[in-house]
């Protein structure tokens, strides 16, 4: 495996929930599990800590970071932010099967409907990002939005069990489903303003769970 095999492995284990927060993560034992040497694996470990999700201390160790709500309301409000900077620049031209990968998702949705799978849930936020940034030229804009989708996604798989999870798939499924009409009209700005609308739904719920837990909003 590359060291970016190795890191989207690792990021998708934290961003799941196979590391849970405060999880300790053993350089010796993962280099060994990926047939590495400690060397790249360190590599991979430093990425990790640039991008928030682990944190290395002296003496302690390297351990999964815990999430701070203040910080997830904040990480969602710059998203948006950027959403809005994805319909002011260059933009990729866009891809012939895209209506064809919007159709696939939906369809996934379905299926999690009825199956409850949380983590398959998760994984289909997941590819509509991929799709969403595969839109986008500016590779600055691209790395920023990846970095703090990856640093949200965990929380928002915790956040899925306080909410109603069929009421959940059923709005990312309309919002996928408005998106692939944006893309049949050939109109991203208008995809990004979709996009942007579920993110201040998602921001609604993180402040009404801060609230909820006292912290201030």
């Amino acid at each position: 495996m590359t060291k970016e095999d190795i890191f989207e492995t690792l990021r998708a284990r934290i961003c799941l929930m196979d590391y849970a927060p405060e999880a300790r993560l053993n350089e010796r034992e993962l280099a060994a599990e990926f047939g590495v040497s400690r060397t790249p694996m360190r590599a991979v470990l430093q990425r990790l800590e640039r991008d928030g999700l682990i944190e290395s201390r002296h003496g302690q160790g390297t351990s999964v970071t815990s999430i701070d709500l203040k910080r997830m309301q904040d990480v969602y409000v710059v998203r948006m932010r950027l959403t809005d900077a994805l319909t002011d620049s260059e933009r990729l031209p866009i891809p012939d099967d895209l209506e064809a990968q919007l159709t696939d998702l939906i369809a996934a949705c379905d299926a999690v409907c009825k199956n409850r799978d949380k983590r398959e849930f998760a994984q289909i936020n997941i590819r509509l990002n991929t799709i969403m940034h595969g839109l986008v030229k500016n590779d600055v804009l691209r790395e920023i939005n990846e970095r703090l989708f990856f640093e949200s996604a965990r929380f928002w798989f915790l956040l899925l069990d306080e909410l109603d999870f069929a009421e959940q798939v059923r709005a990312l499924s309309d919002e996928i489903a408005m998106i692939r009409r944006a893309i049949a009209l050939r109109d991203v700005r208008l995809a990004a303003e979709i996009h942007k609308s579920h993110l201040a739904l998602v921001l609604s719920s993180i402040r009404e769970q801060s609230a909820g837990s006292g912290d201030a909003s």
